[in-house]
């Protein structure tokens, strides 16, 4: 299997979250971004934490046993796209599994058939398409070279979307029918405490369910 770099962003602003980092928030025991960075190493060989440079040491401290890469954004105004690029631009494994740091229930097992996907057809990108057709394009894997090329040149034209970038690449597309045999709260995420709150009772109702 190729070389895979985990790009975990977490440089987002958390606006509707309040003063605090949600990066840096608490669930099960462990920040959000550690929880999140863990589950998508269980598909990747590196861990990339991209983020802005005033998060960097904290961010860093979260994920110490992961040893992650810091790619920080020279320009952390451009969003989920300016964060994947410069993401992809840290490592020189050949794909990249890329996740947002807020979806903690990201399943590994969906990650990997991203993976294979890519590795088997060549492709640019492999990104889950959800039943309303929305393209889940920060729980998705690319090909890091190419899309990092293309994310610089829609930056460059002063875009702001991934979505432009695909214009230019080899996309293939996960539907439902797929995404159904997977952990249904994959793609979640923690935008404000009362998520956060959701998402620690979830996990306590799974942890009960175990045992």
């Amino acid at each position: 299997m190729t070389r895979v770099a985990g790009v975990v962003l977490a440089g987002g602003r958390s606006r509707r979250f309040g003063e605090t980092d949600k990066a840096l928030a608490h669930l099960d025991g462990v920040p959000l971004v550690r929880r999140t960075a863990g589950r998508v190493m269980q598909a990747s060989d590196e861990l990339v934490l991209n983020c802005r440079r005033e998060q960097a040491s904290a961010l860093e401290d979260a994920c110490a046993d992961l040893a992650p890469r810091m790619a920080i954004d020279t320009d952390p105004d451009t969003g989920p796209l300016g964060g994947i690029r410069t993401g992809l631009a840290a490592t020189d494994a050949p794909l990249s599994a890329v996740v947002a740091c807020d979806m903690p229930f990201v399943d590994p097992g969906l990650l990997e058939l991203l993976l294979a996907e890519a590795d088997e057809t060549g492709a640019d990108v492999v990104v889950p398409r959800v039943e309303d057709g929305w393209f889940q394009t920060t729980q998705a894997v690319y090909r890091t070279a190419s899309v990092s090329m293309a994310a610089e040149e829609v930056l460059d034209r002063g875009g702001g979307r991934i979505l432009d970038a695909f214009d230019s690449l080899d996309v293939r597309t996960v539907g439902a029918e797929v995404l159904g045999r997977f952990d249904p709260r994959t793609f979640e995420n923690v935008n404000t405490r009362a998520e956060l709150d959701a998402a620690e009772a979830e996990i306590r109702r799974r942890n009960a369910e175990l045992g």
